[in-house]
């Protein structure tokens, strides 16, 4: 199940958490990739109030 259909925040963090002990080497490019994913969307928020 993707992390963004969970719908309760605490059963996303345990998920998470799980996720982080069973792959550690991942853990740095998956915090850049969210990183980027949430500049990207301030930025279209930004873009988007512009244009209203």
């Amino acid at each position: 199940m993707e992390i963004s259909a969970i719908q309760d925040d605490t059963t996303k963090l345990e998920r998470i958490v799980a996720w982080c002990a069973n792959y550690p080497d991942e853990i740095p490019f998956a915090l850049s990739f969210f990183r980027r994913r949430s500049e990207s969307a301030k930025q279209s928020a930004v873009e988007q109030s512009r244009n209203e």
